[in-house]
């Protein structure tokens, strides 16, 4: 569960990272539309400033500048909605988007279908899709963008006068070439994405190995809560910590815990340290339950009043309490509590003998919670 826990962030960055690029790949679409219109702006002035041309320049205007932005416009308003609607899904408008750009390279490449090498502008819609790592989403942007590709080449002419991309031996064999260099494109982006593939799997691969080995090393193998390395590195963030959050520092010895080794032997033993680490994980929440060694425990509360703290504690004297039964202990096991705070300019030593200090008095009682009291160095009972 904790290695669940650690792919899903790793797999909520990614899907982060595909979100940014969402964005850029709409914002590709809006600047190849701004592109078109101020390419047929420049043609249009150079048409306006040359005599004996097929076509006015009103008509030029209409034909390639309104009509083109008009449909490219549609799709982009589109595409806006569908980028920032709640009603979609991530993948839907991955398809949506890319689906866009192929139909506005369509209308590019179909007005401009005098230059033959202009269909190379299908193979940007296919290799955009690559960084989603989505073998659908690239074979379906690439067979709407060979579908569109042929579908201008054979059956439109925007231009009445332009001769056929197809006609004559030249113009059918460099539609097979155009073809296939489409296709070919496709298959680079499909390894590509294989790839990527692995890569990804790779790293998460690592950084679940990564995590498994820091878990182990900070994880107690009997109780399966934190050891003495993590608390030594919880202290460190403790006295590193100037945000002003409090903290407030419990240990915890069993009482009789000795007998039960002694008379029911370290099996019990240890299962009885396994069930009081899942007392703590249950009743600590967010504060982090250590093992300090032996049958001695420790819980560093952040933010946390010492009434509530004391709660908690109780609560897990219950708890044990029932557990010794259902081991069918017949003597006194019971948990005592020592609850010391950290102040500013307080060493870790002196946090650590303050609540020993608390800890030994409450012991002294059994089955106690004692506070060591700050300011006159006294110690006061919970209860």
């Amino acid at each position: 569960m904790e290695d669940n826990s650690n792919v899903i962030e790793i797999e909520n960055e990614y899907n982060r990272i595909n979100t940014r690029w969402l964005t850029l790949h709409y914002l590709t679409t809006c600047g190849l539309v701004l592109f078109a219109f101020l390419f047929e702006c420049v043609l249009s002035i150079k048409l306006y400033n040359t005599t004996g041309a097929d076509i006015s320049i009103y008509e030029y205007i209409i034909k390639y500048i309104l009509a083109p932005l008009a449909v490219n416009s549609v799709f982009i308003g589109i595409g806006y909605w569908v980028t920032h609607s709640l009603r979609f899904a991530k993948n839907t408008k991955m398809y949506m988007v890319s689906l866009f750009f192929v139909i506005i390279s369509f209308v590019f490449y179909t007005v401009h279908s005098i230059f033959p090498s202009l269909y190379l502008i299908f193979s940007i819609p296919i290799v955009l899709t690559v960084v989603y790592g989505d073998y659908l989403l690239t074979t379906v942007t690439a067979l709407f963008s060979l579908t569109g590709k042929i579908i201008s080449d054979l059956f439109i002419r925007w231009a009445p006068n332009a001769a056929s991309p197809i006609s004559g031996d030249f113009g059918l064999t460099d539609f097979f070439i155009s073809i296939s260099i489409l296709s070919v494109f496709f298959v680079v982006c499909l390894i590509v994405i294989r790839f990527e593939k692995e890569k990804k799997n790779a790293s998460i691969q690592k950084e679940i190995e990564r995590y498994q080995l820091q878990y182990k090393l900070q994880t107690d193998e009997l109780t399966a809560i934190n050891n003495r390395t993590a608390l030594r590195k919880a202290i460190q963030n403790m006295e590193n910590d100037h945000a002003g959050n409090t903290y407030t520092f419990v240990m915890i010895d069993l009482d009789n815990f000795k007998m039960v080794n002694d008379t029911l032997g370290h099996d019990i033993g240890d299962q009885c340290l396994k069930d009081f680490g899942s007392i703590l994980k249950a009743n600590c929440g967010d504060a982090a339950p250590f093992r300090f060694g032996g049958d001695e425990f420790c819980v560093l509360f952040i933010n946390k009043t010492v009434d509530g703290i004391i709660k908690i504690c109780e609560r897990i004297q219950t708890d044990f309490k029932k557990i010794a039964l259902e081991l069918s202990i017949d003597f006194s096991l019971t948990a005592s509590f020592g609850i010391a705070r950290y102040l500013e300019n307080m060493t870790t030593a002196q946090l650590l003998k303050n609540t020993d200090s608390a800890l030994y008095r409450s012991k002294s009682v059994k089955n106690a919670i004692y506070i060591y009291d700050d300011y006159s160095g006294a110690f006061k009972s919970a209860i």
